[in-house]
């Protein structure tokens, strides 16, 4: 047996540890992350920050995460997947602490970009792990775990506001607590894999016009969740939500997602996928009117930022496959940092739109900041069905629920690894005794052989109009 498969051998020793570590540390990191968020929004309020100033401390933290894209493959491949992991959370460990520390606009806008940033490369991280920890067989359902596990972790420690008040020092102290425990799961478990990233480019222009409703389509998901989950805590401390049912409240917008999200995704996959996305954007246009009109509070609430959170958060997903029914398989890669880019533009311009919003027309403004875009998204939508054609079923991929993280997880789908890095599922034993001893030094694998890159977009042709 060669020394490059006896390597290969030795990284997939322990693909289902590496995954199921991986995991508890993306479960613990989002779950601190999230609860940091809601926390600070509140804490602002408590505080008396101004509205737009509220606004510009959230936005930062979704400029940081885009910004981390780009930062993170250098890192990685200089110092490895476990070291770039356990360096970033203990800086996002150190920012989440110091903000009860340095209480001042502008040091929260600091920290705060920072914050994003290192989560940005904790979530790249991870995501190229996954992809060179999974096979082609298997990457599907790993991508799918993975979504749903970081979904659920960004609502499962919100009702914890009501136990530690944000005026209080306890929940950015058990914010830090968590940040720092995702370390463990990967510090302790013996996880295997070699670093494996690349340098995308970012076609913008090209992509958009592949389909310039799936891109305007995925700003505005970009704008809805970054404008929820940002300043939906202060639209409830505004309106007299309990501070122990803000929590909750937050709780609703990630079960809402969790729970239509695929009944979208099954609509979209049988029928014209643009009408899937119209369903979304009308349903979650009447809850964010609703909601703004009533300046909805106590029961009536809880329903309608339930219906909210299911249709409108799930466009990002929907947007994407519609986007994917326009690129050859080869094409996503460069397709994917578009994406990212177009979904960070949205995510930053949310919570500034929302902050204005709410500085003028009160609390229902952050809801009228949303609904806005959604209208005018809702009329050229129409403007699409009516004037171009659907894609042909046999030419639509499936749809599947994409985390709103980084480049790297779109890999998990379109990566393709060679038939030498599958293990034989079975050896005969005089192969095994063959097989050399493991050394107790670290080894350096020599690098894959290089692939063919994919090819820039390229225009599409006049039988398949862009949507």
């Amino acid at each position: 047996m060669s020394e490059t498969q006896e390597l290969r051998y030795q990284e997939e020793d322990r693909p289902l540890t590496t995954i199921t570590a991986i995991m508890a540390a993306v479960l613990l990191m989002g779950v601190g992350s999230a609860l940091q968020g809601t926390a600070l929004a509140i804490r602002a309020g408590i505080e008396g920050f101004p509205e737009p100033l509220i606004g510009v401390i959230m936005s930062v933290y979704y400029a940081g995460l885009a910004i981390g894209v780009f930062i993170a493959a250098p890192v990685i491949r200089t110092v490895g997947y476990v070291r770039s992991f356990a360096a970033f959370a203990s800086i996002a460990s150190a920012s989440a602490i110091f903000h009860v520390i340095l209480v001042n606009p502008y040091a929260w806008i600091v920290l705060r970009l920072m914050h994003g940033l290192c989560l940005s490369v904790m979530l790249v991280v991870v995501e190229s792990w996954l992809n060179v920890s999974s096979t082609s067989q298997n990457r599907g359902r790993v991508l799918s775990v993975y979504g749903m596990v970081y979904h659920v972790s960004l609502g499962l420690g919100q009702p914890l506001i009501g136990v530690f008040s944000p005026a209080s020092f306890e929940i950015f102290g058990i914010t830090t607590v968590l940040i720092s425990l995702c370390l463990v799961p990967l510090a302790l478990a013996q996880v295997t894999g070699m670093p494996q990233v690349r340098k995308q480019k970012a076609l913008l222009v090209q992509t958009f016009m592949r389909s310039p409703l799936a891109g305007s389509g995925i700003m505005l998901s970009g704008l809805i969740f970054g404008a929820s989950w940002s300043l939906v805590p202060r639209y409830g401390q505004q309106v007299g939500v309990a501070e122990a049912q803000i929590g909750f409240l937050m709780l609703l917008v990630s079960l809402g997602t969790l729970a239509f999200q695929w009944p979208l995704g099954l609509i979209s996959d049988r029928r014209d996928r643009r009408k899937a996305i119209l369903l979304s954007a009308i349903v979650g246009i009447a809850a964010a009117l609703l909601i703004a009109v009533t300046t909805a509070s106590g029961l009536l609430l809880y329903p309608l930022v339930l219906l909210f959170g299911g249709f409108a958060m799930p466009m990002y997903s929907l947007c994407i496959a519609l986007m994917n029914d326009q690129l050859n398989p080869d094409e996503m890669v460069h397709a994917a940092g578009a994406i990212i880019v177009y979904y960070g533009i949205g995510s930053a311009a949310g919570p500034l739109l929302g902050g204005l919003f709410m500085s003028r027309l009160g609390p229902a403004g952050l809801f009228y900041s949303m609904a806005l875009p959604l209208g005018l998204y809702i009329l050229f939508a129409l403007l699409r069905v009516r004037l171009v054609p659907r894609v042909p079923r046999f030419r639509r991929s499936a749809f599947r629920v994409y985390p709103r993280t980084s480049t790297a997880a779109f890999n998990l789908l379109r990566k393709v690894r060679r038939p030498l890095e599958r293990r034989p599922r079975r050896q005969s034993r005089q192969s095994r005794q063959s097989r050399p001893s493991r050394q107790s030094g670290a080894i350096n694998p020599p690098e894959d052989p290089p692939e063919a890159s994919p090819s820039p977009l390229s225009t599409p042709s006049p039988s398949s109009p862009p949507e």
